[in-house]
């Protein structure tokens, strides 16, 4: 969910017309609440030799206090290709050369995450440190999740220079050990930046992500994306991927829209 999380975070920033942890300089002390919705399409073999098509329909209830943030995500994911794939592929696919195609949908894995952001006035940079934990209540038996708790930890670096402000982040994913599944911790990266244009932000960035299964590939990935306020309380999020490498999808695209209480 991390593409999620940092599209919800920009929907934020542009939201309220100010910047945010990985995308700018310090964060409003008056406390907000959002909802984020939208839709996201990927597409790619994952090294299986036929294409899988993900969608995935996030809803992210996000609240905000000084400095402090809590989110909880619940996806809806529809697969169609190899049953080799569990969840959406997020973390690192699961890969078995003789797996068969299948359609399967339904609710995905409840995520629970927290971040605190120490402002740029503090340290002379941003730092924003946050912790994820990933609920299995998405069906083991679809192929929709692992059935096991996931726990994620990461910190991001962020400087804004004027209207530029690059950032370089870096996580590490504990995944649950599932009966019949051999999963290893993982290390992620991403390192970018992004441009204010006004009320609107760019985002652009380079994203590693080291397969949970020896059976997979890593992940390499180019993402961008443009947020924009609609309204006072409306955010518009357009962005799309590209993969690198047999761990990532193809392609990627997708639309969030956040609403600010």
């Amino acid at each position: 969910m991390k593409k999620i999380t940092r599209i919800a975070l920009a929907a934020m920033v542009t939201a309220a017309a100010l910047p945010a942890p990985a995308l700018a300089q310090d964060a409003p002390a008056d406390d907000s609440l959002s909802v984020t919705t939208g839709v996201d399409w990927s597409s790619g073999d994952y090294g299986t030799g036929s294409d899988t098509n993900i969608l995935v329909v996030p809803l992210s209830l996000r609240y905000k206090t000084g400095n402090l943030r809590v989110s909880v995500t619940q996806p809806w994911l529809r697969i169609d290709g190899s049953s080799a794939i569990v969840g959406n592929g997020s973390g690192g696919v699961i890969i078995d050369p003789n797996a068969p195609r299948t359609i399967r949908s339904g609710l995905g894995d409840l995520t629970i995450g927290a971040s605190y952001l120490i402002p740029e006035d503090s340290l002379g940079f941003g730092l924003d440190l946050s912790a994820r934990v990933k609920l299995p209540t998405a069906s083991r038996s679809k192929g929709l999740g692992t059935g096991k708790t996931d726990v994620t930890v990461g910190a991001e670096l962020s400087k804004t220079f004027g209207a530029i402000t690059p950032f370089a982040s870096i996580g590490y994913r504990m995944p649950g050990d599932p009966e019949g599944i051999d999963l290893r911790n993982a290390w992620t990266a991403s390192g970018g930046a992004s441009i204010a244009m006004g009320r609107s932000v760019l985002i652009a960035s380079y994203d590693y992500r080291e397969s949970t299964s020896r059976l997979a590939r890593d992940s390499h990935e180019l993402f961008g994306a443009v947020s924009t306020p609609v309204s006072d309380a409306l955010n518009l999020t357009v962005y799309g991927s590209a993969g690198l490498s047999e761990g990532a999808p193809d392609y990627g695209v997708g639309g969030m829209i956040t609403v600010k209480f």
